[in-house]
């Protein structure tokens, strides 16, 4: 075996070959952090044979006296269990990073470390690796715990995943979805919600949704998300998927007054019977409470057009489709219009995509970690739930210093200030 930096088309080749890789892991990123102005690094491990069986992407962050911060998101790519060569790897990378101006390193595989049901009843059949953990650690690269809750400096640890693979069309999904999910995607019915996907000269669709969710849930944003967001699609091109649920009013408008006015001839008929007995009575008090009903849905559905025009923006997402899997990144939704419940619109189609485009996992992507009531977002992790999506626990960060003289003049700066 030899570690080496790997070629672009070398290291997009194993990626693609559908290993457990996350989307930061992916070549299209190169490209984006590019675009970003970061440095990138790609590099790998090789078999005897000239095969690689292992790659990591690393970017590199300047810190003092000419060193780099390297970081792999979610690398390396490899079998972790085969200890052989995740020691191999990490030998490597040790004598890579001592040769190329690393001041520090910091990885967080895509490697899960434990599974757990949607009721968060840890999987007795699948054995956490201790043994890689204590393996990195003899190596140096100091494990930073098994952590809860969310960070600026860290990618979020546990996964909330929805296996797609006992599905073969959208009956048996909705079948397989708790009550208040199926009661929502009749509404998602009712209300006529479509969804299309958004281009990349359209994201300010997304942003303006994204901006109303961040102020209203107080989550970190990116300071300029527009051009954060607008990057992920031109370096991921069709691997990036921007669904955006909307309703055309001029359509939710017709489609009321046409039920409304069946209704109301429905009711007509049956009030001009002379003998009415009790099941007329009963159907007759039924169609009147649905004109109510309907009457008010259609004076509501008027105001709304009246101040926001025919196209309302209920929800979008940034989706990314891996070779392994297709994840729910980042997600948007209007918080004046709740009812039209546009999440579970998109939700819904882009399960539907999985099961058309064979990809078996689903990931609803972060949560906390703390599933408690009293948890920061007991809220999301009951939604996703609802879906039956089970609870996946990634191993988590290991950092190693590889100059500790750099790194200690960067660690006193950084408490000064001087860092910039």
């Amino acid at each position: 075996m030899k570690f080496l930096e790997l070629t672009d088309e070398e290291y997009q080749s194993f990626i693609e070959e559908g290993h457990e890789s996350a989307f930061f892991q992916m070549i299209q990123n190169k490209k984006n952090r590019e675009m970003d102005g970061q440095e990138v690094k790609l590099v790998g491990v090789k078999d005897d044979s000239d095969k690689v069986i292992a790659a990591c992407l690393f970017t590199l962050q300047p810190t003092v006296m000419g060193k780099y911060f390297y970081y792999s998101n979610r690398g390396p790519v490899l079998d972790y269990h085969n200890l052989d060569l995740v020691k191999f790897f990490f030998e490597g990378l040790t004598d890579y990073l001592s040769k190329n101006k690393c001041s520090y390193v910091k990885v967080d595989p895509n490697w899960i470390y434990k599974k757990y049901d949607k009721d968060v009843n840890e999987k007795t059949d699948y054995e956490p690796k201790d043994d890689v953990i204590e393996l990195l650690e003899s190596l140096g690269y100091a494990h930073e715990g098994f952590t809860r809750g969310y960070s600026k400096t860290s990618q979020a640890r546990w996964m909330s995943v929805l296996d797609m693979s006992p599905f073969n069309n959208e009956q048996e999904l909705i079948k397989s979805f708790d009550s208040q999910r199926k009661r929502n995607m009749k509404k998602v019915q009712k209300y006529g919600v479509e969804l299309r996907l958004l281009e990349v000269d359209e994201i300010d669709k997304f942003v303006k949704l994204y901006a109303d969710t961040s102020e209203r849930q107080g989550f970190f944003t990116h300071p300029d998300p527009k051009r954060y967001f607008s990057n992920f699609k031109k370096a991921y091109g069709d691997k990036v998927l921007i669904p955006y649920a909307y309703i055309e009013l001029d359509k939710y408008v017709a489609n009321l007054t046409s039920e409304l006015e069946d209704v109301e001839g429905r009711l007509v008929t049956m009030q001009a019977k002379e003998n009415k007995n009790d099941k007329t009575l009963n159907k007759i008090k039924e169609l009147e409470k649905q004109v109510a009903n309907l009457t008010k849905d259609l004076e509501e559905a008027k105001v709304i057009h009246d101040k926001e025009g025919n196209v309302l923006d209920l929800a979008a997402g940034i989706y990314f489709e891996t070779p392994y899997e297709l994840v729910y990144n980042s997600g948007a939704s209007t918080s004046e219009y709740p009812q039209f419940v546009g999440p579970y619109k998109m939700h819904l189609e882009m399960m539907k995509y999985c099961i058309d485009n064979n990809i078996d996992r689903y990931n609803f992507y972060g949560v906390s970690g703390d599933f408690s009531e009293d948890g920061e977002d007991y809220g999301v992790y009951r939604f996703k739930r609802g879906f039956n999506a089970e609870i996946e626990e990634l191993v988590g960060d290991f950092v190693k210093v590889i100059a500790p003289f750099q790194h200690n003049v960067y660690k006193v700066k950084a408490k000064l200030g001087l860092n910039k």
